[in-house]
């Protein structure tokens, strides 16, 4: 058994991550390479789709992280050295292992329409059904742009959906007769999300006619026809007239607390989460649903979400969200220019999205960083520097938020 003492537990240590080929993801074309690929300096197969890079210590998918002594999976090597890895902070602040997942993610076709659950409800999914629900903890997440990205998020206004169903008049026939008891906007999606699919079939299918031949369409009419075309006959479609359309440049973002419908889209995004990969779907995908559950645990707030772009810190942005799990650092930088930063006793993630960095230990030389490179920056590692070599250079560095 090597012990603590004879592993290079204060260093950056490289990470490999996991690509995962969900359907949505960007697929190559002529002319353009999938981000994820172009990223990784891979060869992209024609028709296979890269969707996500995994960047965490969840246990269905951890990241590999290379010493003297071999390849590591992260989550074992946390576990086994929790304060040289993580800190003892993460465990005094009561997690158990890595608090967060980095990803990026790159989508040509949109995701379903879904939520995360909270920890309770996650606990009791996983107990039920672990194999849809992997574990047992909440994912709260954040969506930095890294290209101009499209999602939809969050409710609109009661009276913005009641006057979008109006103008169409099949829709609004759907919606004429709600029970009674629930809120109307509750008790309106309870209804797109269960009656008859022949309905939903017939309203989508006018629908369509209509939007094609209006004379200006709304933006919910163009993101229906969007998600039409991907989706025919799913009554996920019809949830751009009832969900906010989001559109974010590079540096924009947007934070999804548990409970929050949303679907993303087309783009390329920063994203990093609580560690965890439960989603209650109810539509637009191939995937198991679970309308009940997703109708009874959404949040229904109406308005759109907050669009930020972090606070300035040196070199960059820094992106807090309001959960202790995780805050992203974005660098932006030109050869020469350099950033100090101290690990405060806590794990980060590291990856290198543009240009060549020299990641720089107290007394030591800088480690080269290239385009793509992931790195683990343990909590035994106290400081650094990243200086950038090539003429622009772009960092991603995940951390606790604590």
């Amino acid at each position: 058994m090597i012990t603590a003492k004879q592993l290079p537990l204060n260093t950056f240590l490289p990470l490999v991550g996991n690509v995962k080929d969900y359907a949505w993801g960007q697929t190559a074309r002529p002319g353009r390479v999938p981000y994820i690929a172009d990223l990784l300096g891979v060869h992209a197969q024609p028709d296979l789709p890269f969707a996500e890079l995994w960047l965490g210590a969840h246990e269905t998918a951890p990241a590999i992280v290379t010493m003297a002594d071999g390849a590591h999976a992260l989550d074992a090597l946390a576990s086994q050295y929790p304060d040289e890895i993580l800190g003892p902070g993460v465990s005094a602040a009561g997690f158990d292992g890595l608090p967060f997942l980095l990803k990026i993610l790159a989508c040509d076709r949109p995701l379903s329409i879904q939520a995360h659950p909270d920890k309770a409800l996650a606990a009791r999914l996983h107990a039920r059904n672990p194999q849809h629900y992997p574990d047992a903890n909440h994912k709260p997440e954040i969506a930095i742009a890294l290209t101009d990205f499209e999602a939809m998020c969050s409710f609109r206004h009661a009276r913005d959906i009641r006057a979008d169903l109006a103008r169409h008049g099949l829709l609004d026939s759907i919606f004429a007769t709600l029970p009674e008891g629930d809120p109307w906007l509750k008790a309106a999606y309870t209804r797109l999300l269960t009656v008859e699919d022949a309905v939903v079939r017939e309203a989508g299918q006018r629908l369509v006619e209509t939007v094609q031949t209006a004379p200006a369409p709304t933006v919910a009419d163009r993101c229906f026809l969007k998600l039409w075309g991907h989706y025919p006959g799913d009554r996920g479609t019809l949830s751009a007239y009832f969900l906010n359309h989001v559109s974010l440049r590079p540096g924009e973002s947007i934070f999804l607390a548990a409970n929050e419908p949303h679907a993303y889209i087309e783009g390329v995004i920063v994203e990093c989460m609580a560690n965890s990969n439960n989603v209650v779907r109810a539509g637009c995908t191939p995937k198991p649903i679970d309308r009940e559950v997703l109708l009874a645990m959404l949040a229904y707030r109406e308005g759109p979400p907050a669009t930020q772009a972090g606070h300035k810190i040196p070199g960059g942005r820094c992106y807090q969200p309001p959960v202790p799990e995780f805050a992203v650092d974005l660098l932006d930088l030109k050869a020469g220019e350099s950033v100090e930063s101290a690990s405060n006793g806590l794990v980060s993630i590291l990856l290198v999205l543009d240009g060549t960095f020299g990641l720089q230990e107290p007394n030591q030389s800088p480690r080269i960083a290239q385009r793509g490179s992931a790195w683990l920056w343990p909590a035994a590692l106290p400081s650094a520097t990243f200086l950038c070599q090539s003429e622009t250079g772009q960092l991603v560095r995940a951390r606790p938020n604590f």
